[in-house]
């Protein structure tokens, strides 16, 4: 199994991003409100002179999280890549996968 993670940029695009995880089989997932840590340092003193580096910084952003099946992981990131994608001089987003050692609480196949 694996832990799927997507931190959506463009909040507007969260419905796409839904959809294209039930198109793959993804039944269910958690969606957060966040918040970017350019957003967030933007306005500390000690950080001021970094301002332009965060330019453009979305003020919420929504991150995404989900147990995927191994064998899903190809086919939901192709999907992912399709809809986060890069566009112009920002990605709507990031997404990314990590192994799960050991899960409880949800029913798992077997096989």
């Amino acid at each position: 199994m694996k832990l799927l993670f997507i931190v959506l940029n463009t909040p507007e695009k969260l419905e796409e991003v839904l959809e294209g995880l039930i198109e793959v089989g993804v039944t269910g997932a958690t969606v957060v409100d966040s918040i970017g840590m350019g957003r967030i340092i933007e306005d500390v003193p000690l950080f001021a002179g970094m301002r332009t580096l965060f330019r453009g910084a979305r003020p919420r952003n929504n991150t995404i999280f989900s147990v995927i099946r191994d064998e899903q992981t190809g086919e939901t990131l192709k999907v992912m890549d399709t809809i986060l994608g890069c566009s112009g001089e920002q990605s709507n987003g990031i997404a990314f996968v990590l192994p799960i050692d050991k899960v409880i609480g949800i029913c798992a196949d077997p096989g």
